[in-house]
């Protein structure tokens, strides 16, 4: 009996302790609509473009991501000249080039000096239609793990794009403070709470990428390409106004079904925070 009753009472240790970690911790989602001037949205992406570049955006990404692809439509080598290329939040300027080394492991990516995404483009377009909800541990990182080698580089202040093709810049997250009410019902809605639009004077952000290139790598000619955005909205959803679960095979030659996760909301102009509520 002493022994039934030390199980059951372990039992309820470890429920107890699970839910203090996880359900009794609502999760919600504060999500920012971004307005961007001179930008079309095309494939499930914001575009810039002119004869020389096209430089592509999809912010989707917890804090956001200001990151780009940087296009080259010429005949020519182009470079990007990132000793003078910015991203500026309200007004204050961080710089892309700052000179570091760096080591990558060559199974997990490729880079210039800065983090090169290997999901943008596909088939498709450049993004995918529909989103994952990420999990607490990202695929990338599971790549990582057990390899082995690695290069250290030094961070290149010129950057090439050679003629057709396209690379990769990822270094700042747009990063906002949660805004929080006072007001239970937006804070933490059942559903949706919008809790506010903006114009571009009373904006509580703005943020812009500065992009310098040239054909040259000596930094003459220099083309300067200035790419802004601000909030315009800003709106809580629950977590199950936010996403849905659905159950779908692994690859093609699957023959069982696994439980997957996917926004309901999302978009290129929009981005995320995630933030819980603890009932004690």
């Amino acid at each position: 009996m002493k022994k039934i009753l030390l199980k059951m009472t372990m039992i309820a240790i470890v429920a107890f302790i699970s839910c203090g970690l996880s359900s009794c911790n609502r999760l919600y989602y504060q999500v920012y609509d971004v307005h961007s001037n001179g930008l079309t949205q095309k494939d499930n992406a914001l575009m810039y473009k002119n004869w020389d570049i096209k430089v592509v955006y999809n912010l989707w990404d917890e804090d956001g991501d200001i990151g780009f692809i940087f296009q080259n439509n010429t005949y020519m080598d182009l470079f990007i000249d990132m000793n003078q290329t910015f991203f500026i939040r309200n007004g204050i300027a961080k710089d892309y080039f700052k000179d570091r080394e760096y080591t990558t492991s060559h199974t997990t990516t490729f880079s210039e000096g800065y983090t090169i995404s290997q999901t943008g483009v596909s088939s498709s377009g450049y993004w995918p239609s529909r989103y994952y909800v990420p999990t607490t541990v990202s695929s990338m990182s599971k790549l990582a793990r057990g390899t082995s080698k690695a290069v250290t580089m030094k961070e290149r202040k010129f950057i090439c794009i050679p003629a057709h093709s396209c690379k990769v810049i990822h270094e700042y997250k747009i990063s906002p403070e949660l805004n929080i009410t006072c007001n239970k019902k937006q804070d933490y809605p059942y559903r949706i709470a919008n809790i506010g639009t903006y114009s571009e004077s009373s904006t509580p952000l703005k943020f812009r990428n500065r992009i310098a290139y040239s054909c040259t790598n000596d930094g003459k000619g220099l083309q300067y390409i200035e790419n802004d955005f601000y909030i315009s909205g800003i709106t809580n959803y629950s977590k199950k106004a936010a996403i849905k679960k659905v159950r779908e095979k692994a690859d093609c030659y699957s023959s069982e079904k696994e439980k997957c996760e996917y926004f309901k909301i999302g978009g290129p102009d929009k981005f995320y925070k995630v933030y819980v509520k603890k009932r004690w």
